[in-house]
């Protein structure tokens, strides 16, 4: 009599369990796990810098430069990464507005491909020589999904790899657009970053 009882919870137990671990409803169908998403908020400042190499026209080129900021024009940035269970993560910059450092515009970063770096860019003072990336810059509101402008990027990280004290670098060759803009002038290189230098990291906040 006590092996069948034995028996009989044994078997109950295995039941049991095989219904905690089964995810499917009365119907039989499958009941997916809930998704789970996150996303993280990084505060970045952000400071524009160019090399123009024409002597004759250098400071016409450097007023049009300033005149014509990089996307955003801003000193303040936040990068924000969007994760999801069962999606590719989504990178996105805003691009705090200056004039009441409230409101913010929105671009998505969409990573295009890898790319070399371009000899122009060794004028800057420090440059990556690898991990560059193609980035299209796609406003957040836009109805068409296309790019407003594209840049060649790369990021420096400390080792271990840490968004804290993170540089991006939003790198562009505008040689050729000046030299099409004052053909009749000697232009050797005219190159533009965008730099964004880490000040704090937000808390991860689950969606």
């Amino acid at each position: 009599m006590k092996y069948l009882v034995k028996k009989s919870v044994l078997l109950l137990l295995v039941v049991l369990a095989f219904c905690a671990c089964d995810n499917s409803n009365d119907n039989g169908e499958v009941i997916q796990p809930n998704p789970q998403s996150s996303k993280t908020v990084v505060n970045y400042t952000g400071e524009v810098e160019f090399v123009v190499d024409a002597p004759q026209i250098r400071e016409d080129i450097e007023q049009d430069l300033k005149a014509n900021p990089p996307f955003g024009g801003s000193k303040k940035y936040q990068f924000i990464i969007k994760k999801h269970s069962t999606l590719p993560a989504t990178y996105m910059l805003y691009a705090v507005n200056p004039e009441d450092d409230k409101s913010a515009d929105g671009y998505i970063l969409d990573i295009a491909g890898k790319v070399e770096s371009k000899d122009n860019y060794r004028l800057f003072s420090a440059a990556s020589v690898n991990a560059w990336y193609k980035m299209d810059i796609v406003p957040v509101d836009t109805k068409d999904g296309k790019p407003v402008s594209t840049y060649d990027v790369f990021m420096h990280e400390n080792i271990p790899v840490s968004l804290v004290d993170s540089k991006m670098y939003f790198c562009e060759d505008l040689t050729e657009k000046y030299r099409q803009k004052f053909p009749n002038e000697d232009i050797h290189a005219v190159v533009r970053r965008l730099v964004l230098s880490y000040v704090s990291r937000g808390d991860n906040i689950n969606e």
